[in-house]
């Protein structure tokens, strides 16, 4: 896996390179969902997505998922939920209001559908080890075959869910470090002393996971960013049990919906001590603030990537792809943020997007 989300990197920095060169900004909101869309285009499909070869997104696919996130995540909470999405009415009353409801998933609808149908049609020699035929291949309990539908709906996890929660983790870990010269060049730092002590690195390869995943700097400033800025700030529901439930004090009767903020969880005083709300790194790193228990505390209840049989199945993917880009993104470049003084813009859609994140490169 690491040769083919490196491929991706590769492309990327070679893109980076041209607007290190030029001294041209970078919209880094923009080219990290290019990123991560790629990656999981490789990994689900064996080929990317083109959008880093492209510097664009040619036919607004990642508009339209961002577009079909915003509608279902609403809409879940009305009555009929997504049936609204093919209703007549619907239909009827959304161009008279300006609004696309039933457009946003046809871009991708057009994409799964024709990746399907020609895999299925290139028979036993068109077969690939990627996610694709994995779906394709999938049966039924009883032993009868995924319908298009079905494929459709894990394909669509992969690309929908695994790229914009891990391209807006990588923005909330550098959004708050770029504005914090000091623990920049610490982390900067701690990555050079990786690099000059690897023949092979100081060569020109690129640093691997297994070469920076033990950082203490660099996974602290990860797991700090993907605190204060979980990627899913919606609440996932959970039914209470049969029976009802006590929680601190409180009866849950068993026909209740329960749910929690991962974003009020990650900034939990009793959690994480008197500052949750302050960008502080070394409180993941033992001997700095905190003892290894009191640590262990804290990633036991870190909400980011949800608890229990329903955790993120795509947590050690993100964490791979963090680890990798931000630790060769400041092996290799310079990296400034444009403006220190404006927050970035974040859009509530399913996940928490952070907008123009705009920075400056300069090779090292």
């Amino acid at each position: 896996m690491e040769s083919k989300v490196q491929g991706v990197l590769d492309s990327l920095w070679d893109r980076f390179d041209e607007f290190a060169e030029s001294g041209q900004p970078l919209n880094l909101s923009t080219w990290a969902s290019y990123f991560t869309y790629d990656v999981v285009g490789t990994l689900c499909l064996s080929e990317p997505m083109g959008f880093v070869r492209e510097g664009c997104d040619p036919v607004g696919f990642i508009e339209n998922i961002h577009g079909a996130f915003y509608w279902i995540a609403n809409l879940g909470f009305l009555p009929g939920q997504t049936s609204w999405i093919g209703n007549p009415v619907t239909e009827f009353l959304a161009p008279r209001l300006g609004l696309h409801v039933t457009n946003y998933a046809k871009a991708f609808q057009r994409l799964s559908v024709d990746k399907v149908f020609e895999r299925r049609n290139a028979g036993p020699q068109g077969k690939k080890a990627d996610m694709l035929d994995h779906f394709i291949s999938m049966t039924g309990r009883t032993g009868e075959p995924a319908t298009i539908p079905e494929i459709m709906a894990e394909i669509g996890n992969m690309l929908a869910a695994g790229a914009d929660t891990t391209s807006t983790a990588i923005k909330a870990v550098l959004g708050p470090l770029l504005r914090d010269p000091i623990r920049y060049r610490r982390l900067r730092d701690e990555v050079d002393t990786v690099k000059n002590a690897s023949p092979a690195s100081a060569s020109g390869q690129a640093l691997t996971y297994n070469m920076v995943k033990d950082l203490p700097f660099l996974s602290g400033c990860i797991k700090e960013g993907i605190r204060m800025h979980p990627s899913i700030v919606y609440q996932l529901p959970r039914h209470a049990p049969a029976g009802g439930t006590q929680l601190e004090g409180y009866y849950i009767d068993p026909s209740c919906t329960i749910s929690m903020s991962p974003l009020a969880q990650n900034r939990c005083n009793d959690i994480f001590g008197p500052d949750p709300d302050e960008w502080r790194p070394e409180r993941w790193i033992a001997g700095e603030g905190n003892s290894e228990e009191q640590i262990k505390f804290m990633e036991k209840n870190l909400a980011t990537f949800g608890y229990g049989s329903r955790i993120c199945i795509g947590k050690n993917l993100a964490l791979f792809e963090l680890y990798k880009f931000l630790a060769q993104l400041l092996a290799r470049f310079d990296v400034e943020a444009v403006d220190t003084k404006t927050p970035c813009g974040v859009r509530s859609m399913w996940f928490a997007e952070i907008d123009n994140l705009k920075i400056s490169l300069k090779k090292r």
